[in-house]
């Protein structure tokens, strides 16, 4: 990560350190201990990218070389996401998949390009854990969200634990094996949102592929205290297990850096319903 990344976590790791011992976390607002707020320290950041990139990523492009480590999200796309969300769900659940055309012959169009490979298809889900609206929709790499009927993305979610997720279960320390999905809560898509909208140089959004390491070595003592919340979700066991890393890019290609190396996300099995 660049310097001035380093920098600005380190700014976010002050302030959290001055409101923590200033007294009970209880006394913290609802809104200071959103993950929408903390972006990830550089060098975890930098560690689950790389762990994926010379681990898993290797098994996918073996199985499939069309298989990417990024997707691209328009800013219209994602902000139509978080604005679509339902009274009655509480959480976006991005479920990763396999898109085999041959099983939707005439249908997802947009989605041909990802024949065979590894997608992300997001849905809406209660706290129940149940698919509200029961469909499921593109957007990472299209031009505009596909809908996807809860039939076809039960086929496609099949596939991916079948032909992908059997490939990749050995690098995860866990006996449960590799995720199935990631969930980002709404309240922390809402606060990210705010953050986009007071930013007139955001163009799109880079998802990004990254696995879950051992981060104790990793994290100083502020930060993993400014990060438990996230880190109560995660042992040894999770060591391997699929997720991304959300970056915010300008009209040049650049990081938005405010809105940057953001890893909003628990993930199932570890955090499920």
């Amino acid at each position: 990560m660049k310097k001035k990344s380093t920098l600005y976590f380190l700014g976010y790791c002050m302030m959290f350190f001055l409101l923590f011992s200033c007294g009970d976390q209880k006394k913290l607002s609802k809104d200071d201990l959103l993950l929408s707020h903390i972006p990830m320290p550089p060098k975890l950041d930098s560690a689950m990218r790389h762990s994926f990139d010379t681990v898993t990523y290797k098994i996918l492009k073996k199985l499939n070389p069309k298989n990417v480590k990024s997707f691209k999200v328009s800013k219209e796309n994602y902000l139509k996401m978080i604005d679509q969300i339902p009274v009655n769900a509480d959480r976006v659940a991005f479920s990763f998949v396999q898109f085999n055309k041959v099983k939707f012959p005439n249908k997802y169009q947009e989605l041909t390009k990802f024949d065979g490979s590894l997608y992300l298809l997001y849905y809406y889900m209660d706290k129940s854990g149940n698919n509200v609206g029961n469909k499921a929709y593109a957007m990472l790499d299209v031009n505009n969200i596909v809908e996807v009927s809860e039939a076809d993305y039960q086929i496609m979610e099949n596939d991916y634990i079948q032909n992908i997720k059997s490939q990749i279960d050995a690098v995860v320390q866990g006996a449960q094996g590799n995720t199935l999905r990631v969930k980002i809560t709404k309240d922390e898509l809402l606060a990210y949102k705010n953050k986009v909208t007071a930013k007139a140089n955001v163009k799109n959004f880079k998802i990004t592929l990254a696995q879950w390491v051992n981060y104790e070595t990793l994290l100083t003592s502020t930060e993993a205290n400014i990060l438990r919340k996230k880190l109560k979700l995660y042992n040894d066991e999770s060591v391997g297990q699929m997720t991304f890393i959300t970056d915010c890019q300008n009209a040049q290609g650049s990081d938005v850096e405010s809105l940057s190396g953001f890893d909003l996300n628990t993930f199932c099995p570890n955090d499920c319903p």
